[in-house]
């Protein structure tokens, strides 16, 4: 049974290095290939997707107008999302639950256990990321050039996408919080070497 549950951690954490791996390539891909590329096509203006600090719905229409203008940025952005966006988010959501498993929540909050139905929604954390990651990729596809959205859904999507991008990285944020949390509970504790 142990070289089972050993076995079982291996795999996962193979997997776990796969998918780092991957993650990694496919970030790169989309910062030098993309990111950049945008910047030095839009005279250095920066995509929305890569600012950490989220926008507001008046960024959203003003890159929108600028995208209309000029098809070179916009023709990067929607293959970008049509790229390696298609699969970065799902790698990195299957990276962060594989973390959170191979670390194992556990510890106190407030001088008591963390309770089994809190376990469940730290685990759904990694897929409301990839959740807000890809409506962000689709509302971005439906809104920039070369899509023409009607009036309403250009208002609808550029009030929509500043919630999402915030929800998208405060669920990244919040989950690697929660995993060195755990890591050093895990790290802190008297069985901290043995394998969840």
């Amino acid at each position: 049974m142990t070289d089972r549950a050993q076995g079982n951690v291996r795999s996962l954490q193979g997997l776990a290095a796969i998918l780092a791996a991957l993650s990694l390539a496919l970030f790169a891909w989309i910062y030098a290939g993309f990111v950049r590329a945008f910047g030095d096509a839009a005279a250095g203006q920066q995509m929305l997707d890569a600012r950490i600090g989220g926008y507001e719905r008046e960024d959203v229409i003003a890159m929108l107008l600028y995208l209309r203008d000029h098809p070179d940025p916009a023709m990067i952005l929607h293959s970008m999302y049509l790229g390696p966006e298609l699969i970065f988010p799902l790698v990195l959501a299957g990276l962060l639950f594989c973390l959170l498993r191979l670390i194992g929540p556990g510890g106190f909050f407030f001088g008591r256990p963390i309770p089994p139905g809190a376990i469940a929604v730290i685990f759904c954390l990694p897929v409301l990321y990839a959740a807000a990651d890809y409506a962000e990729n689709i509302a971005g596809l439906m809104l920039y050039p070369p899509a023409t959205p009607s009036d309403a859904t250009v208002s609808l999507l550029a009030s929509l996408l500043p919630v999402i991008v915030r929800l998208k990285f405060l669920t990244l944020v919040v989950t690697v919080i929660l995993l060195a949390r755990f890591a050093i509970f895990r790290y802190l504790s008297p069985d901290g070497s043995k394998p969840s």
